[in-house]
């Protein structure tokens, strides 16, 4: 079960590195300097995650005869990836003279630190194996207890820098680069939960040399490693996808408000269809069929299709009457409802046989502005639709209906 977490942690950082080797080479001259630190970060963290895997760190002990070198060249790994995500985030915060000035001094402070790790390895007593468990095992060894304490505290301080550097100047990202932000915060979050390890081990180092026996910590304390592994792969590489998934969400929330402006043009569309069912659009591809903005957009052009060969016209005594059932209504709704008033009048005529009291189309003055036609026409249609179907337009007509009996 180890070997699949750490080997698919390797599979993890392998792919992050792929896309932004793919993003570096892409990249302008003048951007490389910013991408190719996480590049770094990337192959100094994959081997970290193989070695750490037991089938192969105990291979490599065996094949070189050194016991516990796999575990040498995890901390190793550590030392390097924590400096090459310090730079990374420099390199992303400042110019590459600037980054580069304060990386050389996150790169000798490493440097000392690894050589001083490989003085106490060498010194130490490491002549037993104990891949699995060798802060457990060496917690009270001279030189190798100094060597767990000295790599753990440097693998935790810098990655608390990196935390701090990663929420500090996520708040300062352009406002036109908001999935920049979020990569960073999200990327806090993932090394932060990488951090526990060292806190682990630490734990447990401290804890045998005090009487304690918390040898289990520290034995488990690799885990919270691939734990980080997919939260910081999303966040390193989220700047670049996760527009898309603005674009989804924005094109889901358009597919959305087609079906439901579909739905609510049904009743209209339904009434209108009678004028010439011969103008029905028939649907030419699988979009055409499927798609919700498409229906929509030829559900509107066959309303006013229809609207186009029944010419609605004006009658005053309509106006008057659904003036009078309208007063507390908005101006759109009221306009609306004139509207639905005209195209259900002239339906009734059309079904009797007469023709609208002014065959003279209405204007379409005062209906409600949009951004282009088609928003427009959608827009206006949607409210006719509402009111066609409301109590006000059928009110208005019963009334007209009863004044003219009444006349008669």
């Amino acid at each position: 079960m180890d070997d699949v977490l750490y080997l698919g942690s390797v599979v993890g950082v392998l792919v992050l590195l792929a896309h932004k080797w793919w993003a570096y080479r892409e990249a302008p001259p003048e951007r490389r300097p910013a991408l190719l630190p996480i590049c770094l970060a990337c192959v100094t963290a994959a081997p970290a995650f193989l070695f750490l895997a037991p089938t192969v760190g105990v291979s490599v002990d065996s094949l070189t005869g050194i016991p516990n070198l796999s575990v040498m060249l995890v901390y190793t790994s550590g030392v390097a990836f924590v400096a090459a995500n310090q730079a990374m985030l420099l390199y992303w915060r400042h110019p590459p003279e600037r980054a580069w000035r304060t990386t050389r001094r996150v790169l000798a402070a490493s440097a000392v630190v690894l050589a001083t790790m490989i003085a106490l390895f060498v010194l130490g007593d490491a002549d037993e194996e104990h891949h699995g468990d060798f802060p457990a095992a060496y917690a009270d060894a001279p030189y190798l207890a100094e060597l767990l304490v000295l790599y753990h505290v440097a693998y935790l301080v810098g990655l608390l820098n990196v935390v701090r550097l990663c929420w500090l100047w996520a708040g300062e990202t352009p406002p036109d680069q908001p999935w920049l932000g979020r990569g960073l915060r999200i990327n806090a979050i993932g090394v932060l939960v990488g951090s526990g390890y060292a806190v682990l081990v630490l734990v447990g180092v401290i804890g045998s040399r005090l009487g304690a026996n918390l040898d289990a910590w520290a034995v488990a304390a690799p885990k919270a490693l691939t734990l980080a592994v997919p939260i910081v792969v999303v966040g390193a590489s989220i700047a670049a996808w996760g527009p898309r998934l603005t674009d989804l969400r924005e094109r889901a929330g358009r597919q959305r408000d087609a079906v439901r402006d579909h739905r609510r043009l049904r009743p209209l569309w339904h009434a209108l269809r009678a004028v010439d069912l011969a103008m029905r659009h028939v649907p030419g591809t699988l979009r055409e069929r499927f798609d919700p903005e498409h229906r929509l957009f030829w559900r509107v052009i066959e309303i006013n299709d229809w609207l186009h060969r029944l010419r609605p016209g004006h009658d005053a005594e309509v106006a008057r009457a659904v003036d009078r059932r309208a007063a507390g209504l908005s101006p759109d709704e009221r306009w609306a409802a004139h509207e639905a008033a005209r195209i259900k009048a002239a339906l009734r005529a059309r079904d009797r046989g007469d023709e609208p009291a002014d065959a003279t189309p209405a204007g379409e003055d005062g209906s409600p502005a949009a951004e282009h036609a088609f928003a427009g026409e959608r827009t206006r249609l949607v409210l006719v639709a509402r009111a066609f179907t409301g109590p006000v337009v059928d009110a208005a007509l019963a009334d007209v209906g009863s004044a003219v009996g009444t006349r008669r």
